[in-house]
């Protein structure tokens, strides 16, 4: 692994960042650069008034579907349509997002809205900046004879003629590298999934643009003139937060169609009607058959929030071996930690993970890969990796889309092993790199709370206007009784502290 010198790194945004960052701390690699086909740090929070609402099929169900740039043709730039929305505050507080060394100004909310945490990344990322190309999309990632990796990328640039966009440009305009390693840091939150349901497409055709997904919407005034029933399918974070949007904010009935319990913070109405699963679209009389044999009649649009396909279309090569990486778009294979890919260990993805803290989760995983690579951090054999993976699919309840799921407590264990692995690698005299924000006591205590306490921050906010800065304000409303959780229920999910 010592002999890794030369590293890409696939994406800029959170992820990517956190990841260049260790590495760049490292001091063991001569050659790191990141691609990024934005023209800033931020990645998904650099919030776009554009949608690929258009180009998106209905339903979506391949992870191979090439998400493409928007073209706007009054100043002849490509905008990648992010997954924000407009009124969207995180559902994380925070001091418990923040990567080491870097805090959020103190005069933040509790919960920032989105363009604070834009700023906050693209300020992190600024020693950045020279080892990073921006708009440049990687194309096509292969491997070659000598187990290197020979990497495309391609400028993302308008033509005169303002019909290329970044697939269709020039031959002349990729750039062909040869390094020793790739990160793939691209992010979850580009392809979205939306599963087929009997008369969906039918339905789609005669009301094009009634279908869509939550990556497609920006705020509820777009939907004030819509007379007929709106319905949001999904129960987690945007599904919750949509249907509270769309509820209070129209001030009218939201129906949610949902199939389990929300574990995610949203924020409650009386105007949100829950319904079962949809089994059926009848596009002739606008009826959504339910699970239970009821029916919504007179339905405007409905609305997935129902996640989004891991995609990585540059990897096509590798998925058309015998070792595919992705199959279904819901989980890796022949990964371990959730970071490496074993059966070519040169080649990591970061922030795979879901229900974990991204930037946290993030600086850890690249830390402990920076090490990795550089020799200090030993692997385990292939035998012990693939057992892992076995036992992980077991823990996680399958080999489907839950493999990655990471709840509270999973997601701070598994940071605190890799913490673990990352300050035992540490030798006295030496360069000890980035070390990544370690989970102390009260931080756990606060991860372990945080549903209640951003339902306590939507309640105070809804009655008061008032977007806090500190927990003690929501204990002085008597909005939430206790902020954390107590050593016992820590004890009971076992921390020591």
């Amino acid at each position: 692994m010592s002999n890794i010198k030369s590293v890409a790194i696939i994406g800029a945004g959170p992820s990517g960042a956190g990841t260049l960052k260790a590495m760049v701390k490292e001091g063991h690699y001569t050659k790191l650069v990141a691609f990024e086909r934005r023209p800033n740090f931020g990645g998904l929070w650099n919030y776009t008034t554009e949608t690929d609402l258009e180009t998106t099929p209905v339903p979506c169900e391949e992870p191979t579907l090439e998400v493409q740039p928007i073209h706007k043709k009054d100043t002849g730039k490509y905008v990648w349509a992010a997954p924000v929305y407009n009124y969207l505050d995180t559902n994380v507080p925070k001091d418990i997002m923040t990567y080491a060394g870097k805090p959020f100004p103190e005069d933040t909310p509790v919960f920032p809205h989105r363009s604070q945490v834009l700023q906050y990344m693209v300020d992190y990322s600024q020693e950045l900046i020279p080892y990073v190309r921006f708009n440049t999309k990687v194309v096509n990632v292969e491997l070659t004879d000598d187990q290197k990796w020979r990497v495309t990328s391609r400028l993302v640039v308008a033509e005169t003629n303002g019909s290329a966009v970044a697939s269709e440009l020039p031959e002349f305009a990729d750039t062909v590298e040869i390094f020793d390693a790739v990160v793939i840091a691209s992010g979850n939150y580009d392809v979205p999934y939306i599963p087929n349901r009997p008369g969906m497409s039918e339905w789609n055709k005669k009301y094009p643009g009634s279908i869509f997904h939550v990556k497609a919407y920006r705020q509820p005034e777009d939907y004030a003139d819509i007379t007929e029933k709106i319905v949001v399918v999904g129960n987690s974070a945007s599904g919750g937060d949509l249907a509270y949007q769309l509820a209070t904010g129209l001030k009218r009935k939201i129906y949610k169609s949902k199939r389990s319990e929300n574990l995610l913070p949203s924020g409650k109405s009386d105007l949100i009607v829950d319904v079962p699963d949809i089994v059926n679209f009848d596009a002739e009389t606008k009826t959504l058959e339910l699970k239970d044999g009821s029916k919504l009649e007179g339905v405007g649009i409905v609305i997935f929030a129902t996640g989004y396909l891991k995609s990585f279309p540059f990897l096509d090569q590798l998925n058309k071996t015998d070792k595919p990486l992705l199959t279904d778009g819901h989980r890796l294979h022949g990964i371990y930690e959730h970071i490496l890919l074993y059966n070519y260990p040169n080649l990591a993805i970061i922030g795979i993970a879901r229900y974990v803290l991204p930037t946290r989760a993030a600086e850890t995983q690249g830390c402990w890969l920076s090490k990795i690579w550089s020799g200090k951090v030993a692997l385990p054999s292939i035998e012990e990796m693939k057992k892992w993976e076995i036992e992980e699919a077991e823990r996680r309840g399958g080999n489907g889309k839950t493999f990655h799921d990471l709840l509270f407590p999973h997601d701070v264990h598994y940071s605190n092993r890799l913490n673990n692995q990352i300050l035992d690698s540490v030798k006295e005299g030496e360069n000890p790199g980035l070390i990544p924000k370690l989970w102390d006591k009260e931080q756990t205590a606060i991860r372990g709370s945080l549903k209640g306490i951003k339902e306590a921050y939507i309640q105070y906010k809804e009655m008061t206007g008032i977007a806090v800065t500190s927990y003690k304000e929501l204990v002085d409303a008597k909005v939430i009784d206790q902020i954390m959780i107590s050593d016992e229920k820590l004890k009971e999910h076992g921390f020591n502290f």
